[in-house]
């Protein structure tokens, strides 16, 4: 009997660090802007090496309590993962912070309290599966090999972008217009989440300066919808009227910077220049005549 619960905790908690690194996995832009606000790594760039860090680390700690040959160092490993996991977790929630912590991507949306509380049920059961002992394998040399292999294989797969170089292939065509085309023409390119209020708030200011006569490029939106924002209310919301297409979460993630809103030049298929704050300001400076 206990040999078969020891077996089903192990699956459970192998099954929970691979199902981890999944949700981060399939967004790995929303973890990389996510770990820069919380403060635990300077910049976009190195959260881009975390987050490959850390998918590579969950899916190893996973594969490792499956195979037949993992080693009692694997759960000790695990154990203490989590304990540092949780201490950011409780700092976090000692701060008051309600909003997703990432834990398990978007995906779930959980708050640092939730997470924390997740993490206790994961440290009962690394726990107790390091106290019951049982026969462990010896260290291999493939559940070690596993490790960098297993990062390089998450670079590859999700390849980190140090400058926005590659926006224009990135950029999705306009469906119902066929008259937009990025390898032609010149644009004015912003990328929004419609309930976003600095999004909102670029848009209007975008719309004013056309209103004023501003002799800027052509203006299309890129939007992201992730809350109840309709696009027609946030036309609504902005005044403001674009061209627009809508983005899933990766491509969204893979155009913006660190947060949204983002605004492309994209001129003859060359991306120019690009804005992140004091876009109106930027814009008007630009194209000034």
């Amino acid at each position: 009997m206990m040999t078969h619960l020891r077996t089903v905790l192990q699956f459970f908690l192998a099954a929970t660090f691979l199902f981890s690194a999944y949700t981060k996995a399939i967004a790995p832009g929303f973890f990389e802007i996510l770990l820069e606000q919380q403060g635990l790594v300077p910049n976009r760039f190195y959260g881009a090496w975390a987050t490959r860090a850390i998918i590579a680390l969950e899916i190893w700690l996973g594969l490792g309590l499956l195979l037949p040959y993992y080693s009692r160092f694997l759960l000790r490993f695990s154990f203490w993962l989590l304990v540092v996991f949780s201490l950011h977790l409780g700092y976090l929630a000692v701060l008051g912070d309600t909003s997703n912590c990432g834990c398990l991507g978007e995906m779930i949306s959980m708050t640092p309290l939730a997470s924390l509380g997740k993490n206790a049920v994961l440290l009962a059961v690394n726990g107790f599966l390091l106290r019951y002992k049982y026969k462990f394998g010896k260290k291999s040399w493939l559940t070690w090999a596993l490790l960098p292999a297993l990062f390089a294989a998450a670079v590859f797969v999700w390849p980190i972008q140090t400058e926005p170089d590659e926006v224009v292939s990135k950029l999705p065509a306009f469906e119902n217009n066929s008259e937009i085309d990025f390898t032609t023409g010149n644009y004015l390119v912003a990328v929004l989440n419609l309930s976003c209020e600095h999004c909102q708030e670029a848009a209007q200011e975008l719309a004013e300066l056309q209103r004023d006569g501003a002799a800027l490029p052509q203006i299309v939106a890129l939007f992201f919808e992730e809350g109840d924002t309709t696009v027609a209310e946030f036309k609504s919301i902005t005044n403001s009227d674009y061209p627009h297409q809508m983005i899933d979460v990766n491509t969204f993630f893979d155009l913006i910077g660190s947060a949204p809103p983002r605004v492309y030049w994209v001129k003859n298929g060359k991306m120019m220049q690009f804005w992140d704050t004091e876009i109106a300001e930027g814009i008007q400076t630009t194209f000034a005549p």
